[in-house]
């Protein structure tokens, strides 16, 4: 069995054998055992204004923190450490310098966040997913992060126990999307306490939370 997502009725389907997948897309990481009800929580129009790449990395998010929420870790799962691809050299002071480190440094961004898409995708692939929680999603909210914003003084790192690190950042577990300059992260219920005491301790407003519509502005531009 399969499950796919169709954008013209914004619903998700099981896709019989025989049966043409167009106007079809695959959305599940996980063929035949993917939560029917994942995507409930979009309304109809939302579903149909993103993209079937979009979708695909929230609910992977979505499924791969509530599993991880579960066994007691701190969304930084080591399958998915993009410390690697992060690291850039030392803040430098000339200006001519100063734009290429920016944007070498949101190009990490990029990369990382699309890695993390990637790998995640295939070890769900390879995992059990029959005990992921089918409403993940529901219980999700959704958070910005704009890493070079942040101030490293440790305060939303502090109040939220942890859940950021010194720079601010969300654990990486709970990253989908690069746009605008910002991480979009898929927070699970079990954190949102946490991500909150964050956010009202941060100086900056450098992580913040947005409505799942915001997506849409993302597609269209």
């Amino acid at each position: 069995m399969k499950w796919k997502y169709c954008r013209q009725s914004g619903n998700l389907d099981c896709l019989s054998p025989g049966i043409s997948a167009s106007p079809f897309v695959t959305i599940g990481a996980v063929e035949g055992r993917w939560p029917e009800n994942i995507l409930m929580p979009f309304t109809p129009e939302l579903r149909r204004e993103l993209s079937p790449a979009i979708l695909q990395a929230v609910s992977n998010a979505a499924i791969w923190c509530s599993r991880a929420g579960t066994s007691g870790n701190s969304f930084r799962s080591l399958e998915l450490d993009p410390s690697a691809i992060l690291e850039v050299p030392e803040f430098p002071h000339d200006k001519e310098s100063i734009e290429a480190w920016i944007e070498r440094k949101r190009d990490c961004y990029r990369r990382a966040v699309s890695w993390i898409d990637q790998t995640r995708s295939r070890l769900l692939k390879r995992g059990d997913t029959e005990n992921c929680e089918a409403d993940a999603l529901s219980k999700s909210k959704l958070l910005l992060y704009e890493p070079l914003e942040t101030v490293t003084d440790g305060a939303a790192e502090a109040a939220s126990r942890g859940f950021y690190n010194l720079e601010d950042a969300p654990p990486w577990d709970t990253w989908f999307l690069y746009a605008d300059h910002a991480i979009f992260c898929c927070i699970p219920e079990s954190a949102t306490t946490r991500a909150q005491a964050g956010i009202d301790a941060n100086p900056v407003d450098c992580i913040h939370w947005a409505n799942w519509s915001d997506l849409i502005r993302i597609e269209r531009n």
